[in-house]
């Protein structure tokens, strides 16, 4: 009788130790994927970016109608007219969006291809004016300036309509600037 207590007591030890360790693997793996998730999200947030940043600064400049000086400030686009109606051609869509603030509000489903595998990001784009404030920080501005900061947020995306991997979206920015 109390080798049979003593053997179940060794079973439930060694399925205690057991499960412990199945379960600090198993937060390892997670913690790695999403360590992953979100390098595949910087990634595709660099490479909106950069899609972006081939864009010329302003409608004013693909018209032709700037001289290099700087009354152009004066025929850039007001940021209530940022964005396009529909999906940039750039994201699989048909509207030309030839220069920066074409991209605001636009939401594209983009893929990290891995082999035979694709995970799909959705990055969410913000343009707007800035101005830089007496101590040198870029603040929002409500009237035209020669500096559009463009802003990122990319989260994974599941098709399934599961829950994003990463809570909290991977967050980008950067500032374009108007040479005169």
């Amino acid at each position: 009788m109390s080798q049979t207590l003593l053997a179940t007591l060794a079973l439930v030890v060694a399925m205690s130790f057991t499960l412990g360790v199945y379960q600090k693997q198993h937060a390892l793996q997670r913690a790695t994927i999403f360590r992953e998730l979100q390098e595949m999200a910087a990634a595709v947030g660099v490479e909106t970016m950069e899609i972006i940043r081939t864009r010329a600064f302003d409608q004013a400049v693909v018209d032709g109608s700037v001289s290099g000086t700087p009354d152009d400030i004066l025929l850039f686009s007001d940021s209530t007219d940022f964005g396009v109606s529909g999906t940039c051609a750039a994201f699989g869509g048909t509207a030309p969006c030839d220069d920066i603030d074409d991209f605001h509000n636009q939401q594209p489903i983009r893929p990290f291809v891995l082999g035979r595998d694709t995970i799909y990001f959705q990055v969410n784009i913000q343009v707007e004016y800035i101005e830089y404030n007496t101590l040198g920080e870029p603040v929002p501005s409500s009237t035209k300036t020669e500096y559009k900061r463009v802003k990122l947020a990319i989260q994974d995306y599941w098709r399934s309509g599961r829950y994003p991997y990463i809570p909290i979206p991977i967050k980008l920015e950067r500032t374009f600037s108007y040479k005169f």
